[in-house]
C-alpha cells in the first residue's frame, strides 16, 4: 500500500502554477477583490482663496474648487471625504472655529449640494482655530482648560453636523472629549451623527500637513496628547479601549505606513470600525510607488485590519482600481 508520503507531488504545469488554480473559472470561484474604490475616503484640505498651497497636497483645494473635488471623487466611486479647514481669524480661545459661516461650515454645505451620497467626517479639533496652534484651549497658568476645551469641541461638532456631516472626529487625544462630544450632539437630538476620535502616534509624518494648515504649537509640541512609537501596540489599545467607553462610534489610527503592527493589535482587540489614515508624510513614499504600488499598500492596510483607508493617495488609486476593472 502507499503511504501518503510515497504519494507523489501533484502535478505543475511548466510555469509552477498548479494546473487547477491556473484555470479561470476556479480563480474566479474563490477570488475576492482585495480593494474598491468605496474603501477609500480622501482628505479635504480647504484654504481660502488665493492661497498659495493649493495644490501642494491631494486634496488640498481653494474653497472655490470644493464641489469639483468632491463631484470627480464621488464619480471615481470614492466612498467618503475628511474635510479640515484652514483656519482663520485666530484668537487664545478658537471662536472662530465656531462662528458663523466659517470655512469648515461652508465647505461642509458645499460638499453636501453636490454629493448628499457621500460620508462627510470633519476635524474638531483647536489646532486650526487658536492663535498658537494648540489643539486644546489653555488656563492663563498655561494648564490645560477642560471645561472650556470640552465646550468648543461640542459646539464644533454640532456646527459641523448640523451642516451635514455625518460623522465628526474629535482630534486632540483629551480623555474626557469624546464623552463631551457624543453629549453634545445627543442633546441637541443629533443621534445619528457618529464619533470617530483619532489615535494618533506621535511621528514625523504628519509635517506637510500641519505646514499647509499651520497647526504646529508655537512653543513644546504636543506630544502630551499623542501615544509614544515605543508603547503604541499596548497604549493605542489601552486609549481604543477608552474611547469606546466613552461612547466613539468606530476609531483613526494614524499613522498607518509605521503602525501596521498596531493596526493588527488593535483589529485583534476590537470590534469597532477601524479606519487607517495614511497621513500627509506618507504621500512622497507612496508617489514614488506609482498607481499599482499605491494600490497594493492600501489592500495590505486593509488586510492587516482597516474597514476603511483614509489617504491621500485616494483618487489614484481609485483611478487604477476602474483601469484595472475595465
Amino acid at each position: 500500500m502507499t503511504t501518503l508520503t510515497q504519494r507523489p507531488l501533484p502535478s505543475v504545469g511548466p510555469d509552477g502554477i498548479n494546473p487547477s488554480r491556473a484555470r479561470s473559472a476556479v480563480r474566479a470561484l474563490y477570488t475576492r477583490s482585495a480593494l474598491t474604490a468605496a474603501d477609500l475616503s480622501a482628505p479635504l484640505l480647504v484654504l481660502p482663496g488665493g492661497h498659495p498651497g493649493a495644490g501642494s497636497l491631494p486634496g488640498a483645494v481653494q474653497f472655490s474648487d470644493v464641489r469639483r473635488a468632491v463631484a470627480r471623487w464621488r464619480e471615481l466611486g470614492i466612498g467618503g471625504v475628511k474635510v479640515f479647514a484652514l483656519g482663520h481669524d485666530r484668537t487664545s480661545t478658537g471662536s472662530a472655529g465656531v462662528s458663523a459661516g466659517n470655512l469648515m461650515v461652508r465647505a461642509v454645505s458645499e460638499i453636501r449640494a453636490v454629493t448628499p451620497d457621500l460620508a462627510v467626517t470633519t476635524e474638531v479639533c483647536g489646532c486650526s482655530w487658536t492663535s498658537n496652534g494648540e489643539c486644546v484651549l489653555r488656563t492663563r497658568a498655561g494648564g490645560i482648560d477642560l471645561g472650556a476645551t470640552y465646550r468648543l469641541m461640542g459646539e464644533m461638532a454640532i456646527q459641523h453636523a448640523e451642516a451635514g456631516a455625518d460623522v465628526v472626529s474629535p482630534t486632540a487625544m483629551l480623555d474626557g472629549s469624546v464623552r463631551a462630544v457624543r453629549a453634545a450632539l445627543d442633546d441637541r437630538g443629533l443621534h445619528d451623527v457618529g464619533v470617530n476620535p483619532n489615535l494618533a502616534i506621535h511621528t514625523t509624518l504628519y509635517g506637510p500637513f500641519k505646514t499647509l494648515m499651520a497647526t504646529d504649537p508655537a512653543a513644546g509640541h504636543r506630544r502630551g496628547l499623542q501615544l509614544e512609537q515605543g508603547r503604541a501596540q499596548r497604549d493605542t489599545v489601552v486609549q481604543a479601549r477608552r474611547w469606546i467607553a466613552e461612547g466613539a462610534d468606530s476609531l483613526t489610527l494614524q499613522p498607518a505606513m509605521t503602525a501596521v503592527d498596531v493596526l493588527a493589535r488593535l483589529r485583534a482587540d476590537q470590534e469597532a470600525p477601524l479606519v487607517a489614515y495614511s497621513t500627509s508624510g506618507e504621500w512622497p513614499a507612496l508617489r514614488e510607488l506609482g498607481s499599482e504600488g499605491m494600490t497594493e499598500y492600501i489592500a495590505m492596510l486593509r488586510r492587516a485590519g482597516a474597514d476603511h483607508v483614509l489617504t491621500f493617495a485616494a483618487e489614484q488609486v481609485a483611478a487604477h482600481l476602474e483601469l484595472s476593472r475595465g
